[in-house]
């Protein structure tokens, strides 16, 4: 990797930001620390990081602020943050440092669950004390560690270090959704209450020669954009926009080239009611989205159908999990009906500078006394 100028930080370990070009062909050696950390192995995958990162950098106007900690020539931590100027309330224009995978509250910009700095195990500690130091000598006005787990080093961070330097909010709190797969799919439906295992299972008999067809690489584009179609429809909205579409078809073409897409279209009577987008990495099948027909779900619970179908198939795959991660229905959460134990998610707020500490403290407390819990 090219010469970047180098940081001693506290525990002897060292930082240095990669450019770029860095960022592009380190994928061995960010696959060897990934393996020997905690951090999601999706979300915080090289081949997820770098292809958010390429299809967003442009839109958002950001600039990379990759950290790379080092203890003598071994990478022990990596915190990929990237910068780019909000807007907030139409007047504030900070400088907002953020975890690659997510745009705090930018609809345009594709979510990833679970966001969370990279450090090997041993060394949290060391990690997080450096990291520290450097977000304490770093330009920035914001620093927003968004969808993190509460057991994540990036909620060890904001928790012990960051109130140091800034002050730091929660805000946004979201459930994620997970169950442990049984060997056999029979089990996990007879463990269901009976309405849902109705539209879950039961629903079958009302389809018309059933399918459920799986895309190759050469099918990628078409099933996805049947599914942003159908959620275009279902919520009102329009099309995703160029960065995300160029996410996820880039993402799902990798997946699909090494056997781990799973985008599937359910059929009834040869035309096609819902697309699921999941992926599989480690033995646990990831839902990323899914879409139905709504003009031909009369009597039907399309997503409940493909989710059992989805769910068998990775009951017979020997996956030992099926994460439903976060996110909500049109009108309930309904991801509590199917078994699935919570993963409490949070997003960090920190701010810095006297007079933004004491505008969001005032503004903090006008939200207590009203009783909600949104901040601007």
């Amino acid at each position: 990797m090219s010469a970047v100028p180098s940081v001693q930080a506290e525990g002897r370990l060292q930082i240095r930001l990669w450019t770029d070009e860095e960022f592009a062909r380190s994928k061995t050696l960010w696959d060897a620390l990934l393996r020997a950390a905690d951090a999601d192995p999706l979300f915080m995958s090289w081949e997820w990081q770098w292809r958010w990162w390429l299809h967003h950098r442009e839109s958002l106007g950001a600039d990379l602020q990759l950290v790379a900690l080092y203890s003598g020539t071994r990478l022990v931590g990596l915190a990929p943050f990237y910068t780019h100027r909000a807007v907030v309330r139409r007047v504030l224009h900070p400088r907002r440092l953020e975890l690659i995978g997510a745009a705090w509250r930018d609809e345009c910009a594709a979510f990833s669950d679970y966001l969370d700095i990279v450090a090997a195990r041993e060394l949290r500690g060391p990690v997080l004390a450096a990291l520290a130091q450097w977000l304490a000598s770093a330009t920035w006005d914001e620093l927003v560690l968004c969808g993190t787990r509460r057991d994540g080093v990036a909620c060890k961070l904001a928790e012990r270090h960051l109130p140091h330097i800034a002050r730091v909010r929660e805000v946004d709190p979201m459930a994620g959704w997970r169950v442990d797969l049984p060997k056999r799919f029979e089990d996990y439906v007879r463990r269901l209450d009976p309405q849902v295992r109705r539209r879950l299972f039961n629903q079958r008999r009302k389809l018309d020669s059933p399918k459920v067809r799986y895309a190759g690489e050469a099918e990628v584009e078409a099933d996805l954009q049947l599914l942003w179609r159908y959620v275009a429809d279902r919520w009102g909205t329009g099309r995703p926009g160029a960065g995300l579409r160029g996410f996820y078809r880039d993402m799902a073409q990798v997946l699909a080239r090494e056997g781990r897409l799973r985008l599937s279209r359910l059929e009834s009577g040869g035309s096609t009611l819902s697309v699921m987008f999941n992926a599989v990495v480690d033995g646990s099948i990831y839902y990323l989205q899914s879409g139905f027909d709504g003009h031909r779900s009369a009597g039907l619970s399309p997503g409940y159908l493909h989710f059992g179908y989805a769910i068998e198939r990775a009951c017979a795959e020997g996956h030992r999990q099926f994460d439903f991660l976060g996110g909500m229905g049109q009108h309930r959460d309904y991801k509590r009906d199917l078994l699935t134990e919570n993963v409490p998610l949070v997003t960090y707020h920190a701010v810095r500078g006297t007079w933004t500490r004491a505008l969001y403290a005032a503004y903090d407390l006008w939200l207590q006394v009203k009783g909600c819990g949104r901040a601007p």
